[in-house]
């Protein structure tokens, strides 16, 4: 039996990492402390200098390393966490108090100026958390739903409001340097202030428009009469996890809405669909779940897997669809908690087979074989390649995962990966996970990886990274471009295997046969070992006669069904059709 998630000892990686989040919020302390210091210590050393010239530079060198340092802390908060607003609010408000003291030591006449300057500085800062908690009252609640108006966004970033109270000292110390007259310290005050203050109107009336559009919406869903709902419980991925089933929905050709629970994936979704997108306030009579679930759904669909799934799943009435957002071996794709669905798709047989070999016990009425519609662009080549011809390679790792037990990423091997294609003369294209861009370890891998290809990048030897690679083309594209692939245990590998081409698995999670008996896609791939001690033997069968073409062929119908290319999606339409019609009852009820 397996050890329960809360009592299971933590492998020595997962002490490493939360080890490592420890300290990163112990150094995040040590900085604010220390920024802190040193905004103090340019205060008093410019206040007490007593005309000591020596004293006096030392003061402004501090207050300005202060400032240097405070704009470096807000800038790496943005990339965390993508808002300003109350972010290293301490260190900003200690650094207004620096500067007028800097400003009063060179205009000790002109006090008042400077003061009422600072107070409304200091208040803007410290209004952060209220404009925060107001902006949050006015996040949408429905957007491209007719009949309902949309909350307004913000006239700028609030972000501004944050950067305009780092602005004031900044500009605040060059007019102190200056010995400006005080009024002109004052009137920068006023022009950062005015950031907030425009903040809270919008707040204020964006706040009305939300409870009027909250007011409405069940009115304009019965109108509307959706058939199905696509229920988003993340915050990352949405880009992926949605796109690659909403082309899929759309041409199911019903009215369907999507729910996300967090706001901020509402501006990704609206990029990728023009069906009305809905955010329920879980603690608000209007605008809550129950409003949004009116007669006319079926059924829900779900493609990532949050907790917060079961806040839609106990509306029973409605069929629940679990479609995850990739096919492969990893531990997402055999969940304990996808028992609670009415119907899971999975492309294949050994879709249904990887539950049961895991100990997951779901009746196999519960299941639909629907294929995998995301393949129908994949072109087929079974004919190999000569061998030694040149290859183009598609090295496509997976991202780390949510906890070091799910960690199946290559990407840390990706240089010498990259390096020893490029000995060989190989085109790479190297397309990372999406969700690798937020570990800053694994963003600083990926732009060597891209620095590496730049530099071979060659009209012989077009490489394709970056934007080519990951925005211009989709998964698709880039299987099409390639003649190989190196990956990890990825539901790139089980598309890969539509195109009759060779793939190799980097065995991250365990070695040799072992590796091949947890993840049967590694049992028709060419294996690399972690140690890359085997990489130069994969390379050459990538290049040479390919022995695992017949054995990769018979896998492929196993997981991937019946139907590839253009009629790839015909068995989901079909059945999801069925489904969003009502015509399959819940099997869970």
């Amino acid at each position: 039996m397996d050890t329960p998630p809360s009592t299971r000892p933590l492998s020595l990686r997962g002490w490493s990492s939360v080890v490592g989040a420890a300290q990163s919020k112990i150094v995040d302390l040590l900085v604010e402390n220390a920024v802190n210091v040193g905004a103090v210590a340019g205060m008093v050393l410019l206040l007490a200098g007593g005309g000591h010239p020596g004293r006096q530079l030392l003061g402004a060198v501090l207050a300005v390393a202060a400032l240097v340092a405070t704009a470096w802390l807000l800038r790496r908060e943005a990339a965390r966490h993508g808002s300003l607003l109350t972010a290293w609010a301490a260190p900003r408000l200690v650094l207004l108090v620096a500067v007028s003291a800097a400003y009063l030591l060179r205009r000790p006449d002109e006090a008042g100026w400077v003061w009422v300057g600072t107070g409304l500085a200091l208040l803007a800062v410290l209004s952060e958390p209220t404009l925060k908690a107001l902006l949050a009252k006015t996040e949408p609640v429905a957007v491209q739903l007719p009949g309902v108006r949309a909350v307004p966004d913000p006239p700028f970033s609030p972000d501004l409001a944050a950067v305009a109270t780092l602005a004031v000292p900044a500009v605040g110390g060059v007019l102190a340097a200056l010995a400006a007259p005080g009024w002109c310290y004052l009137l920068v005050a006023l022009l950062g202030t005015l950031f907030p203050v425009a903040l809270g109107l919008h707040a204020a009336r964006a706040n009305l428009v939300s409870k009027r559009s909250a007011a409405g919406v069940r009115a304009a869903l019965q109108k509307y009469r959706p058939a199905f709902a696509v229920y988003y419980g993340g915050v990352q991925g949405a880009r992926y996890q949605l796109g690659m089933w909403l082309p899929y929905l759309e041409r199911l050709d019903r009215p369907f809405v999507v729910i996300t629970r967090n706001a901020e994936t509402v501006p990704v979704i609206t990029e990728l669909t023009t069906a009305p997108v809905l955010v329920p306030r879980l603690n608000s009579v209007l605008g809550n779940l129950d409003q949004m679930v009116v007669g006319s759904l079926k059924a829900a669909f779900y493609v990532q897997g949050s907790p917060a799934n079961l806040t839609f799943q106990r509306y029973r009435k409605l069929t629940h669809v679990w479609l995850n957002h990739g096919d492969s071996d990893k531990a997402a794709n055999f969940g304990a908690r996808h028992a609670t669905y009415d119907r899971i798709f999975v492309a294949g047989q050994q879709g249904v087979e990887r539950y049961a070999e895991h100990g997951v016990n779901v009746p196999r009425e519960r299941f639909a074989l629907v294929g995998r519609p995301q393949i129908e662009n994949i072109e087929v080549r079974d004919a190999p390649l000569p061998p030694g011809a040149a290859r183009t390679v598609l090295y496509a790792p997976t991202w780390r995962g949510g906890r070091p037990s799910t960690d199946y990423s290559s990407l840390r091997l990706g240089e010498q990966i990259v390096a020893a294609l490029l000995r060989r003369g190989a085109t790479v294209i190297f397309r990372p996970h999406p969700l690798s861009y937020a570990e800053p370890e694994d963003a600083a891998t990926i732009r060597q990886i891209q620095q590496q290809l730049a530099r071979e990048h060659s009209p012989s030897t077009p490489h394709a990274w970056g934007r080519q690679a990951e925005s211009d083309w989709d998964i698709p594209a880039c299987i099409n471009a390639s003649d190989a692939l190196i990956t990890d245990v990825s539901s790139v590998a089980t598309d890969y295997l539509a195109s009759g081409k060779p793939l190799a698995m980097v065995a991250i999670r365990a070695t040799g046969e072992k590796f091949r008996e947890q993840f049967p896609m590694a049992r028709v791939s060419y294996l690399i070992e972690k140690d890359l001690s085997t990489l130069e033997t994969v390379l050459d069968q990538l290049y040479g006669d390919d022995p695992l073409a017949e054995q990769r062929r018979a896998y492929r119908r196993h997981c991937l069904g019946d139907h590839l290319g253009p009629r790839a999606a015909d068995e989901f339409l079909r059945i999801a059709g069925q489904i969003v019609d009502g015509r399959v009852e819940s099997q869970a009820r």
